[in-house]
């Protein structure tokens, strides 16, 4: 194997791939990346057996091989060579020699036979959207997944088709058992996707890679993987084996108390109240009554912290308490300059939903006075 390629180009499918590695693995060879060179094109590759990402950089190439090595020692050296320059890889033996201007590298390269393999989906069940698509209904959704391992099920975004008619909907769905957030959207073929859920890491993994590309992205779906693609950037993925809850059943439907809020002040008045309580779990009060909202709290040392919003509510006066984070979280998937609060009693789920962005809905659970 011996190639020259462009420091940047290497460098960003380095930094794609290397995401998954598990430096701490205590299987040997999944600390690694597997390397392939091929009629003038680098095939590179990952994998922590959840999680496999595979893709492809240009390179100017004069001898056919493969091997693999250590994917955070390779990726260091590629990110602290000079910029703009080109990197020579020349494999030798059981070493990979690796040249940039006046800096020479051997890395040991352990067989690329040991290297899992790469098997993509069956592109039976397979669509298209645009990044912009994709990275929206993941942002709206994923700070409602749980990070309590007992419940894993609850570990993901809940991912399925509704048909209505001609018309195919995709809904997104996540949930912590304290806040619910839902989005969908309409597709222009029909597919059929009954509920995966699709793990917490592999949604945080395209979180940062998906901003380096353009245009679609093709995703396939099968009853244990799902997988999408994008350029040349292919990323592989298990799904949670699990029963997702039926969230239908936790979205109220009696709340008539209506409350419409400007979002900024609102949250800016949570933000600095809840300053007051640094406890694990900080509550506000609100306290809804005559167009307006008393934000309160009260720290366990005796710390207190009161502000007023004007809203308009007209219904009878209602206080409630909140997991004041749980509140602040939704300030990054509100879009509108308003939102809408549904409100029923001090302890049932209140609907929050943005007027600007009719296709989402959030619940938030109250916490016990």
């Amino acid at each position: 194997m011996d190639f020259r390629v462009s420091r940047e180009a290497f460098l960003r499918v380095l930094t794609h791939v290397s995401s998954i590695v598990d430096s701490r693995s205590t299987i040997p060879i999944l600390s690694n990346i597997y390397i392939k060179c091929e009629n003038n094109q680098i095939e590179i590759r990952s994998t922590d057996m959840d999680i496999s990402i595979r893709e492809f950089v240009s390179a100017d190439s004069t001898k056919n091989g493969e091997a693999t090595v250590n994917s955070r020692i390779l990726t260091d050296i590629i990110r602290k060579t000079k910029k703009n320059s080109i990197v020579k890889c020349k494999l030798e033996g059981s070493r990979l020699i690796i040249n940039s201007d006046n800096s020479v590298f051997e890395l040991n390269a352990l067989s690329a036979d040991e290297f899992p393999k790469f098997v993509p989906l069956d592109p039976t069940n397979a669509f298209e959207l645009t990044i912009p698509q994709i990275k929206r209904l993941f942002n709206k959704t994923k700070f409602a997944i749980s990070a309590e391992e007992t419940r894993y099920y609850l570990n993901g975004i809940y991912f399925h088709t509704i048909v209505n008619g001609s018309k195919t909907t995709l809904r997104c769905v996540a949930t912590d058992g304290h806040r619910l957030a839902k989005t969908e959207l309409d597709l222009d073929n029909t597919v059929n996707i009954a509920g995966i859920i699709l793990p917490r890491k592999f949604i945080l993994q395209l979180d940062r890679i998906l901003g380096d590309f353009e245009g679609k992205v093709k995703i396939i779906c099968s009853d244990t993987q799902v997988s999408l693609e994008a350029d040349n950037f292919i990323i592989i993925s298990k799904l949670i084996d699990g029963t997702f809850p039926d969230y239908e059943k936790v979205i109220p439907v009696s709340n008539d108390k209506l409350l419409q809020v400007e979002a900024d002040p609102f949250f800016n008045a949570i933000d600095r109240v809840s300053t007051v309580n640094q406890d694990k779990a900080p509550t506000v009060k609100l306290q809804f009554e005559n167009n307006n909202i008393k934000v309160m709290a009260t720290s366990t040392d005796s710390n207190k912290g009161d502000e007023e919003v004007a809203a308009s509510y007209a219904a009878e006066a209602l206080e409630i308490l909140f997991n004041s984070k749980y509140i602040l979280d939704l300030q990054d998937v509100i879009e509108g300059d308003t939102m809408m609060l549904e409100l029923l009693n001090q302890s049932s789920p209140v609907i929050v939903k943005d007027p600007k962005d009719t296709t989402s809905l959030y619940i938030l659970m109250p916490m016990r006075i």
